[in-house]
């Protein structure tokens, strides 16, 4: 099964141009990260999403009746949560109910968070840099030196040595020449049943469509035994999220 990991839509991009995008280049679905938490109850999505991930306060003290809302959407799969330098308690809920958490940022704290809630899985979004709008700014990846070496390899790695920790290669348009040694890296230190892709579409376009997202991490990549490029580009998604 192929799948991309990690995309939203809007009203300018709906799921529909996706579908049909997927169906272009023979993946068989995908896991919709919302905007907007609101949306999940009037939700209806076409069948190639596979589960559904759903932004969340984890401080929210209404976080146990969000959770039971969430959970009786049938393609709930888990919460994304940016992180801002704390710890928030309501990762003692996910592991409760066995929630995934996708992790926005805060790569630093997943240690910590590890060791308080060693049984809560976790993706790490866009290879721990944020998001789209971290990216672009002062800690973008294109500071980077050429090698990878950085205070970012030193934290993936850390995190990494967790085994119920995983990572996603979204974003990689937006990592320019530190792209490669980047994505290389990360599969050094996660290996390849840890590892996804996403498009993170349509959050690059115009300026990077869909096809230009798989074609970075593709080059990225390198040449890799179809074993792994098969864990990549679904199969951990797969297991991560029960699809």
């Amino acid at each position: 099964m192929r799948i991309d990991s990690h995309h939203s839509f809007s009203e300018r991009y709906p799921l529909v141009h996706l579908e049909t995008i997927l169906k272009r280049n023979r993946f068989d679905g995908s896991v919709l990260v919302l905007v907007t938490r609101a949306s999940l109850p009037v939700l209806s999505v076409p069948d190639f999403v596979r589960g559904i991930v759903v932004p969340s306060d984890l401080r929210d003290p209404q976080l146990p009746h969000l959770l039971d809302a969430y959970q009786r959407h049938p393609d709930f799969r888990a919460v994304c949560h940016r992180f801002d330098g704390d710890i928030p308690d309501g990762l003692a809920e996910l592991e409760r109910r066995g929630i995934p958490l996708d992790a926005l940022g805060g790569l630093p704290l997943i240690p910590r968070i590890v060791d308080r809630f060693p049984s809560l899985r976790i993706v790490i979004d866009h290879l721990g840099y944020g998001g789209a709008d971290t990216l672009v700014r002062a800690s973008a990846p294109d500071a980077l030196p050429a090698d990878g070496c950085d205070q970012w390899a030193r934290d993936i790695a850390e995190a990494a040595e967790s085994p119920q920790v995983f990572c996603k290669l979204s974003g990689v348009t937006r990592l320019g020449p530190s792209a490669r040694p980047c994505v290389q890296h990360a599969l050094r230190v996660f290996g390849p049943r840890r590892l996804m892709f996403g498009s993170d579409w349509p959050a690059d376009l115009p300026e990077h469509s869909w096809k230009a997202s798989l074609a970075a991490f593709t080059q990225a990549l390198g040449a890799q035994p179809i074993e792994v490029r098969e864990e990549l580009l679904g199969g951990t998604a797969e297991r991560f999220y029960a699809l």
